[in-house]
């Protein structure tokens, strides 16, 4: 299986609509085969894409487009550039899809309720064009503080490590209560939570109705930010003034939480793609395509040295001890070279057993010394159980010299060739 049809989204390579290629998921959710795709039009599977692929040429998306043969069915697409080509990611979207047509059909002679399914339809659209999580958790605060009438609502997501930070808004408690023990009556058991008056609050949670009292909040509701098995952080809304909620309010709650979640979700899965395209996976270095975008930055802001590195005796290895005993010396390499770079140097593994650090500095004895350290921290110390040999190439461009990146990578490649033929584990 290929590293593309193992992906939990559609992945479809298209030129002018046309499908150039796409992955397993994609043929799967159309009914065929990978084989069976290619040549097609986009629309003869997803109603209106290649017109909206064609017609809105600057825009990436997302979109919510419907199947051709089964409209209940939806996805969600978006487009990124590959020179002429567009890489077309698409995510299942059939439950917002249906969640959203029922609200519709649901609230549709209400006008109290059918103003809040237009927030959450106007909400989902909102969710769905944010490209970051500051700008998706502020979109949140703001679309429930106006669903609710509340004074503020704070975002809440969870880091690394597990701890809820907040992402938009406040919190009112400035210390007085852990918004933590808030946000774990929402996301264990995953529902939504209201609270109004302090006894109510501290029934909720002990400690929070003296904190709501002092910081002049009388209610508040509070809903957990969930996709399928991923948790994600809350939202909770505060009222500074006195508030009850009705039978629409838990509902309308999980809508807006659910939709920006999916949101979040979509953002972390691309996120996690294009780390994957610039980024190789042995190492967790920058890969060749992105070092080559970013030398050309370097190059013509500063100036720049480069240094194209090669582990010397490596194939050997690689051929005696397998490719596990390689890809272990690539990571220790990687290491090594990450330790010894400074804030504005770039290293990225170029391929195999080559690596290029660039470095914006053009003074010549400053990168002889920068590689002769570089060098020395890849041969290790008395303490590193392995010593690594490598021969090092360096050449430099000044801004003026109007050099392109690919050129100067090709005279520090020369100059490591020279350091090889001198016997390696030097510097040229």
């Amino acid at each position: 299986m290929s590293e593309a049809d193992a992906l939990p989204v559609g992945l479809v390579h298209a030129r002018q609509g046309i499908i150039a290629d796409a992955n397993a998921w994609f043929a799967e959710w159309a009914g065929t085969t990978p084989e069976n795709v290619v040549g097609r039009s986009i629309d003869e599977f997803v109603v209106h894409a290649r017109e909206d692929l064609l017609s809105k040429t600057d825009a990436a998306g997302p979109w919510v487009m419907l199947s051709r043969d089964a409209p209940e069915r939806a996805v969600m697409m978006s487009r990124h550039c590959a020179g002429e080509a567009d890489v077309l990611v698409l995510s299942e979207a059939s439950e917002r899809w249906r969640a959203l047509s029922s609200l519709r059909r649901r609230y549709a002679l209400a006008d109290r309720t059918r103003a809040r399914l237009e927030l959450i339809m106007d909400s989902s659209v909102a969710f769905a064009t944010a490209t970051t999580e500051q700008r998706l958790a502020e979109l949140l605060a703001d679309a429930t503080a106006r669903a609710y009438g509340a004074e503020e609502s704070t975002v809440y997501f969870h880091d690394a490590d597990g701890s809820s930070v907040v992402a938009a808004g406040r919190d009112p408690f400035s210390g007085r209560f852990d918004p933590e023990v808030l946000i774990g009556r929402v996301s264990e058991p995953r529902r939504v939570v209201t609270a109004v008056g302090p006894a109510a609050a501290d029934r909720l949670a002990l400690g929070l109705g003296s904190a709501m009292e002092t910081a002049g909040v009388e209610a508040l509701i509070a809903a957990p930010l969930h996709h399928e098995e991923m948790d994600f952080g809350a939202f909770v809304s505060w009222f500074h003034h006195e508030r009850t909620f009705d039978d629409e309010a838990a509902p309308l709650a999980e809508a807006l939480a659910g939709q920006a979640a999916q949101a979040l979700a979509t953002l972390r899965l691309q996120a996690r793609l294009a780390h994957a395209a610039m980024h190789d996976e042995v190492t967790g270095l920058p890969n060749r395509r992105m070092l080559e975008g970013e030398l050309e930055k370097i190059v013509g802001s500063s100036g720049c040295a480069v240094l194209f590195i090669d582990l010397d005796e490596f194939k050997d290895v690689n051929d005696r001890l397998g490719h596990h005993a390689g890809d272990r010396i690539l990571r220790q390499a990687a290491e090594r070279l990450r330790a010894s770079l400074r804030a504005d140097d770039l290293v990225a593994r170029y391929g195999g057993d080559e690596f290029v650090v660039a470095c914006p500095v053009t003074d010549a004895s400053t990168v002889r010394e920068f590689a002769e350290r570089i060098l020395g921290a890849l041969n290790g110390g008395p303490e590193d159980a392995t010593a690594l040999r490598a021969s090092i190439g360096v050449a430099i461009a000044s801004p003026e010299s109007g050099m392109p990146g690919e050129h100067l990578i090709r005279q520090a490649d020369l100059a490591m060739y020279r350091a090889k033929g001198a016997g390696g584990n030097q510097v040229e």
